[in-house]
């Protein structure tokens, strides 16, 4: 079962070991569209459209 986190807690806890911004976006949108782990809070149920993301 996927761990349920805070959207702030996946990101604090990626940024501790990446290298760039991009890293940690890219990280976390893979670990949250794979269903590595389960949003809660503001975030919960949230996947990421990667095509959005590929143009900004």
């Amino acid at each position: 079962m996927a761990p349920n986190v805070t959207m702030l807690d996946l990101v604090a806890a990626i940024a501790e070991d990446a290298k760039s911004e991009a890293e940690v976006i890219a990280t976390v949108v893979y670990m949250v569209n794979t269903g590595r782990v389960r949003l809660n809070g503001n975030f919960r149920g949230c996947r990421f459209d990667t095509a959005d993301l590929a143009t900004a």
